[in-house]
């Protein structure tokens, strides 16, 4: 008997339970009946739609911006163009300088060989006149230029 009753405790319980449900359907029957459902959902999906277009464009527009910032970016340099100039004009300045003064040392070299010939075809002439004119003299330096053509006896 003691099943029995411990049973029929374990059944009155269930009932207990399926009660409280059974009253819960009720008011979640009674709510649901009473509320307004939406019958037509064409607005809300128009709404979606351009919702989504939105974002569409807003991502597309986003796509955009960040390859141009992407495309400055690989195209940037980390020196300005201003340095870049001026690195590659120094050379280029100092190279020239040194050709310039290069041909300016080969043709100052010219100029003093072609000076030299000139001022010795000068002095010949100058010295021959003179010999012509003094004769005795003359004599003189042919006596000398013997003596320097002689080894030094000492």
């Amino acid at each position: 008997m003691a099943k029995l009753d411990e049973i029929t405790e374990l059944l009155t319980g269930e009932l207990e339970g399926l009660k409280q449900m059974l009253v819960q359907l009720k008011t979640l029957t009674k709510e649901l009946t009473s509320s307004e459902t939406v019958k037509d959902i064409s607005q809300i999906r128009y709404k979606q739609e351009e919702l989504n277009k939105a974002q569409d464009n807003h991502f597309r527009e986003q796509n955009i911006g960040l390859n141009e910032v992407k495309q400055k970016v690989s195209t940037a340099l980390l020196i300005p163009k201003w340095f870049l100039i001026m690195i590659l004009a120094i050379p280029i300045l100092s190279i020239s300088t040194l050709g310039f003064l290069g041909y300016q040392v080969r043709q100052f070299e010219e100029e003093k060989g072609k000076a030299f010939q000139e001022g010795k075809t000068t002095i010949s002439k100058q010295f021959n006149t003179y010999f012509r004119e003094h004769p005795e003299v003359y004599k003189g330096f042919l006596i000398w230029t013997e003596k320097e053509k002689e080894p030094n006896p000492k």
